[in-house]
């Protein structure tokens, strides 16, 4: 089993551009389409379009999972605001990654890279790892 990681927009914020370029971050991470998009802004994201999880249908199933979960109060999306569309995306992603693993007699263990707490709140309740930005930064 590898641990593999989907990395959130405040975590790539938080890395040098040495780290976002490392072998780990080409071999053991991945990066969901809408995190792409909020990480535009990054002088090397040129360099981070090959680790791209793209959104396919089974992603979006599992975005309807997600916010069928969603309360209120919950801190993970705000429509009113635009907020939340990366935070729904990872949790989707891995949740259809862990199912792909279900089915694997080895498979890979996904986890999420945040410091975000709404984000990590929701993963929790879902069965979804995290690390701490932190954490993921001293492993790369």
């Amino acid at each position: 089993m590898v641990d593999r990681y989907l990395v959130d927009n405040v975590t790539l914020s938080r890395m040098t551009a040495e780290q976002r370029a490392s072998p780990f971050m080409r071999n053991r991470c991945r990066i969901p389409e809408e995190i792409l998009y909020e990480a535009r802004g990054l002088p090397d994201i040129e360099l981070l379009k090959p680790l791209i999880y793209p959104i396919t249908t089974t992603v979006l199933e599992n975005v309807k999972v997600v916010l069928a979960t969603i309360k209120a109060g919950d801190k993970v999306v705000d429509l009113y605001r635009n907020e939340g569309n990366g935070d729904v995306m990872l949790l989707a992603t891995a949740l259809t990654e862990m199912a792909v693993t279900a089915e694997q007699l080895f498979g890979d263990r996904w986890i999420i890279a945040t410091a975000d707490k709404g984000l990590t709140s929701k993963a929790v309740e879902l069965g979804v790892l995290t690390c701490t930005s932190d954490q993921f930064i001293e492993l790369v």
